[in-house]
């Protein structure tokens, strides 16, 4: 049963069954699944505003210019900001998630401002990646969308995470998993 796996760390591919939904063509990023339920970010939704921009906002001065844009996370929590990142950067409100990988929220008051803070002065992580809002899924209910064909899981690539173009995360994984998604139709089976 789809229960006893442990979905922390892995890619959650968008199969064509998700077609005009929110997650067509998506790559998520799982950093939590438990009794719970499940967590991850959508790592191929890239929004026009750039992490400079934010600095600014925020009256911090970038220390170098950036490309970095923050990246829809998903549907839940539009407005709340967390950051994926390598683990050479923390605060109390860090938690890990892999031997490689932190994760920064707003559980705690500052805990944003801090990376922010960081950044500016060019001491934040090697890699990052700054989402607003989150995909999550209630106990049970991801493993159900999973034995319905909605998803394929892969072991998550930091080369894909953080240096792959975010137009082309989605057809690298799937070339990288060797299915031809032009043969699967939205309504695909198992065997």
């Amino acid at each position: 049963m789809l229960t006893e796996l442990n979905l922390i760390n892995q890619f959650l591919v968008a199969l064509p069954v998700q077609v005009n939904t929110y997650f067509e063509d998506t790559v998520t990023f799982l950093v939590h699944h438990g009794d719970e339920g499940s967590m991850g970010f959508v790592i191929n939704r890239p929004t026009p505003v750039r992490i400079d921009d934010v600095l600014i906002q925020a009256e911090l001065t970038p220390n170098t210019e950036s490309d970095a844009v923050i990246l829809e996370g998903g549907p839940v929590s539009r407005t709340s900001p967390t950051i994926i990142h390598t683990d050479d950067f923390n605060t109390e409100g860090t938690f890990e998630i892999a031997n490689d990988l932190s994760c920064t929220s707003e559980l705690r008051d500052g805990d944003i401002m801090h990376f922010l803070r960081a950044l500016a002065e060019g001491k934040g992580p090697t890699h990052y990646l700054f989402f607003l809002g989150y995909a999550g899924w209630a106990p049970q209910q991801l493993e159900d969308e999973l034995e319905t064909n909605s998803w394929i899981t892969c072991p998550a690539d930091l080369q894909i995470l953080f240096n792959e173009p975010y137009e082309s995360r989605f057809q690298q994984i799937v070339s990288d998993i060797g299915i031809d998604f032009d043969r699967m139709g939205p309504t695909s089976g198992s065997a």
